[in-house]
């Protein structure tokens, strides 16, 4: 008998996938009720995100998404020195550098190559035609966009542009490493500690900027960048552990949104600033006043009470419920030790185990691979593109905004499963048509943009899925070993897109490959729309059970489904009230 058969046996399993609230475990009903009776979509939770997980969500691209901006390489060509007043800067480029065939088969000067050249002791330059060398004494660099970036700082041009790949994929690198240690830390000390150890980690990223060589700032890079996905992750979960479906999936969308918000500024910052050491100072500073939000950030209820402490998981829910302006239940310290006695311990072998919680975790975590990769193509080929590298930036930050609203509604009322297949199906679509619009600078951004805002909406429902189909006390790792998975795929971006040197519409038909390959295996996952948050890793596995591969279940067809899931999602509505977001 396997898995899904034995949950079957215990209750009856909805084609939906799992009726959870026919599981008359103490750890779901006790807990339920009781997050029922305090509030899901009250006050507290209101509080909680606009006055400090959307503000959050604005900061965190700052950090993110830097370093793509402070390593750009500007157009360049080698210093020759004797010019004078005799010729202009085009005709001594003329006399004195070599023309080389372009990555889009244009004639340029050449980037790291110069005629021969040698200077009398009477001031006289002699240049010779028939030979070229190396690049002498050193490179003129385009200032108009950068008065200075890392790159012209360091000279990692020609022979040294490797170094660039090296430190975006070691920084890509320092992410996953940080994100799997800090999700393991955030399921065995809380996820509100590790927040704030990950702000604090952002914080000293400004020591970044003044490492004297490109070890030391590559070194100091992959030590930053342990924080950067860990800052967000951890008030989430704290948030869609606090909250009804319906909030998570308005948490889920405008904090996406906030973030698409704060990369646009980042590309306003670093075109007002133009140097990329005062960038990236202002870009880490702020993570420090995050810490003033010590008292203020509660530790996850329900990750409490799987921990077995019952006393801080009532003091929370006590707090949530006055916030609300909610009665506590008399019976509050029973019932939560009622779901506590129901709890199991837990650990990551759990996610291998079991067959159900193994399929899902294998499937979100190729979705969270296609997903990084084909994002992360999309923001580092922004090199490739031609025309001012900050318009590109912004507009490429600004369709993410419809994405994630596009990804909210879709989510609630297609379902999660068909808002991932059909998103990525028009991703694979538009990243075909991107290669045909390579010399036309606004075609191709705008086919880019199209691939970025329906790969952001998949981003924004998967994210959601992950937190649905897995346990509260894995929840955090879930996250982690998706993530890290997903990031560490990114390691490859930067050598997938410097193909782009030698044909710049290869990029796009390895894009496009990637979200077709994503559709397909996006509908093997079961949807989860309208199923509560599995508290017990036997509830997360039962997630799916006798869910038929040809299911097609939306906010319009789910109650036929499941019929009693619909009567809790009434009972719960009328005990939250009539409270408005």
């Amino acid at each position: 008998m396997n898995e899904c058969e034995a949950g079957h046996n215990e209750s009856k399993m909805l084609t939906s996938g799992g009726d959870l609230n026919s599981d008359k475990s103490p750890a779901l009903s006790s807990f339920e009720r009781v997050m029922a009776a305090v509030g899901t979509e009250g006050r507290y939770q209101k509080l909680l995100l606009y006055c400090f997980m959307l503000p959050l969500s604005f900061y965190s691209p700052f950090g993110a998404s830097s370093l793509l901006l402070m390593l750009s390489t500007p157009t360049h060509t080698c210093h020759v020195p004797g010019r004078g007043e005799d010729f202009t800067a085009e005709e001594w480029h003329n006399m004195t550098l070599p023309w080389e065939s372009g990555a889009d088969g244009t004639l340029q000067h050449s980037k790291c190559f110069m005629f021969n050249t040698t200077y009398s002791v009477k001031g006289n330059t002699i240049i010779d035609q028939t030979t070229t060398t190396k690049c002498q004494f050193g490179w003129d660099y385009d200032r108009t966009n950068w008065q200075e970036t890392a790159v012209t700082h360091f000279n990692w041009v020609c022979e040294r542009a490797s170094t660039v790949t090296t430190i975006f994929s070691l920084a890509v690198a320092g992410n996953a490493v940080g994100t799997l240690l800090l999700s393991i830390l955030a399921d065995r000390v809380g996820r509100r500690p590790v927040f704030f150890l990950a702000a604090t980690i952002n914080f000293f990223g400004v020591v970044n900027m003044y490492m004297p060589t490109w070890q030391l700032f590559t070194a100091a890079r992959f030590l930053t960048c342990f924080a950067f996905f860990s800052i967000y992750q951890m008030p989430y979960i704290i948030m869609v552990e606090l909250s009804s479906e319906k909030l998570r999936g308005l948490t889920a969308a405008l904090s996406f949104v906030l973030g698409t918000l704060g990369m646009c500024c980042v590309a306003l910052c670093a075109w007002l600033l133009a140097n990329w050491r005062t960038f990236g100072i202002l870009c880490h500073t702020p993570s420090i006043l995050f810490l003033l939000y010590w008292r203020f950030l509660p530790e996850s209820p329900r990750w409490l009470l799987a921990m077995n402490r019952v006393e801080e998981c009532e003091a929370i829910m006590t707090q949530v419920a006055s916030t609300n302006g909610r009665k506590t239940p008399q019976d509050l310290r029973r019932l939560l030790q009622e779901a506590q006695a129901a709890e199991k311990p837990a650990s990551v072998r759990d996610l291998l185990k079991h067959k159900m919680l193994r399929k899902h975790l294998l499937i979100a975590t190729l979705n969270m691979v296609i997903f990084c990769v084909v994002y992360s193509g999309i923001v580092l080929n922004i090199h490739n593109m031609t025309g001012n590298e900050f318009v590109n930036f912004f507009v490429l930050s600004l369709v993410e905004i419809p994405g994630n609203l596009l990804g909210m509604v879709s989510a609630q009322y297609l379902g999660r499963r068909l808002a991932i297949i059909y998103s990525l199906s028009l991703s694979a679509i538009f990243s075909g048509l991107s290669s045909t619009a390579i010399t036309d600078q606004w075609l191709l951004v705008t086919f880019c943009g199209l691939v970025k805002l329906f790969v952001t909406e998949a981003v924004l429902v998967v994210y959601m899925q992950i937190g649905e189909l897995f346990p509260t006390p894995l929840r955090s790792i879930s996250y982690g070993v998706t993530a890290v998975t997903g990031l560490s795929a990114t390691v490859l971006v930067p050598t997938l897109m410097a193909l782009g040197n030698t044909d710049k519409k290869l990029p796009y038909y390895i894009l496009s490959s990637l979200c077709v390959c994503g559709a397909i295996v996006s509908t093997f996952l079961p949807e989860t729309l309208g199923l509560p948050l599995p508290q017990t890793v036997h509830q997360a596995n039962r997630v799916g059970c006798n869910q038929p591969y040809c299911a097609i279940i939306t906010h319009w067809t789910k109650h036929k489904t499941a019929p009693r899931m619909q009567n809790h999602n009434k009972m719960e509505s009328a005990v939250n009230g009539t409270s408005s977001l």
